[in-house]
């Protein structure tokens, strides 16, 4: 009997550890905002109990295992560092030296809310962070009287492949009066012209607390458009913005334990949109599987966690990233010379094959109808250099990746 219970209870270890295993992807950048509600804060606001607080973000960002994580409302840098510490040595923060009370250093500032990103360091090279439009009187004042955007810029390589992107974390003026929105609806205008005279041909990713709704605004007396209308509304011009976190606002969601709108959006400009895995923008309530009592105890934040992912490869399908063995082919010899021979395993349907370089260029695409289980076919590539490519094999269900060495 006694037997029979330990391997009961190691099945439900098993069980249980397979439930909350990591949510990221190797094979994608994975991207999260969070507003972590007066994180530390040595005063009465936002979670009673600090520890627990910090306890629980890294009981959740053990949970996630994203890649780069935009955090807003961040208090206590010494609670930041120890829960940066409680990841492992591959992590790394920046904090904004800025914020509504003050410079970095400076008693107001060690008090009041900042902005941080907190990324995993293997994967992030030539980082250069810096506060936006700082020297602007508006702007400051727009920005919540000097909340203003902290931007990371970074070199960023997935699976060989690299980009440079630049992350825009923002904490808009919060408030529902008319007041809150015209300051609001000013300082997304005025980023938006920023973003538009310096960084037209950059991939931007603006993550964060907008302090609004992108379906309509919050405020009350100000008209039905969001604060951040010169933002949602720019799909026509050459330096164009998706705001892909909309939809989730359109169908009800929210971002809120106490509040029925979504305030915490992802917006990406048009160079992102070629990389960004279709439908994958979610607001994570996902956390109550990892700390039960998130809602009811209010013992981490009062704003759920947004999270959106990226394929650097730029073939965006948003289907189910499998394994080669799991989705059923095998590909001989690797490396290869001339030609590779791709062994079905599984009988498979309407098999689409690509060959891509390390720029994430597609150099070949074919299509196949079925592959009967044990058929084995040579694909045609073109003249191809001597290196490393990736060969992406898809159906309608599934997809996988495998690195091909040319030699």
């Amino acid at each position: 009997m006694k037997k029979n219970l330990l391997f009961l209870f190691l099945v439900i270890l098993v069980v249980t550890a397979e439930k909350l295993k990591a949510q990221s992807s190797t094979t994608t950048l994975d991207v999260v905002s969070w507003n972590l509600e007066f994180f530390g804060a040595p005063y009465n606001s936002g979670p009673p109990d600090k520890d627990l607080q910090e306890a629980n973000a890294k009981k959740i960002m053990r949970y996630f295992d994203a890649d780069i994580y935009g955090l807003v409302e961040i208090v206590d840098t010494v609670h930041l560092r120890k829960l940066r510490d409680s990841l492992g040595t591959n992590f790394e923060y920046i904090i904004a030296p800025y914020s509504t009370d003050g410079p970095i250093g400076t008693n107001g500032w060690r008090q009041s809310q900042k902005l941080a990103f907190l990324y995993k360091k293997d994967l992030f090279s030539n980082i250069n962070t810096r506060g936006m439009m700082l020297n602007s009187p508006t702007a400051v004042s727009n920005w919540a009287n000097g909340r203003l955007p902290f931007l990371m810029k970074a070199d960023v390589t997935i699976n060989g492949i690299t980009k440079t992107v630049h992350f825009i974390l923002i904490h808009g003026k919060a408030g529902s009066t008319a007041s809150d929105y015209n300051r609001r609806l000013a300082g997304a205008q005025e980023l938006k012209d920023t973003l538009d005279a310096s960084f037209s041909t950059a991939n931007v990713m603006i993550i964060g607390d907008y302090n609004d709704a992108l379906t309509q605004t919050i405020s009350i007396g100000s008209g039905p458009q969001s604060s951040y209308q010169p933002i949602v509304a720019d799909s026509t011009d050459a330096d164009h913005y998706k705001s892909i976190t909309l939809p989730l606002g359109q169908a009800g969601q929210t971002s809120m334990i106490n509040f029925p709108n979504v305030v915490d959006n992802h917006a990406i400009s048009n160079e992102v949109v070629a990389y960004y895995v279709l439908n994958s923008a979610q607001i994570r309530t996902d956390v109550t599987t990892v700390v039960p009592n998130y809602v009811t105890a209010h013992n981490t934040s009062d704003h759920y966690p947004v999270f959106s992912k990226y394929s650097l490869a730029g073939i965006i399908t948003g289907l189910p990233v499998i394994n080669p063995t799991e989705f059923g082919i095998r590909v001989s010899p690797n490396p290869f010379n001339q030609t590779v021979t791709i062994t079905a395993t599984k009988s498979l349907n309407n098999v689409q094959i690509r060959l891509i370089n390390m720029q994430g260029q597609v150099i070949s695409s074919q299509l196949y109808g079925m592959m009967p289980a044990g058929s084995s076919f040579q694909p045609s590539f073109p003249d191809i250099s001597k290196g490393m490519y990736f060969l992406q094999v898809e159906t309608k269900q599934y997809r996988t990746v495998i690195k091909l060495i040319h030699l």
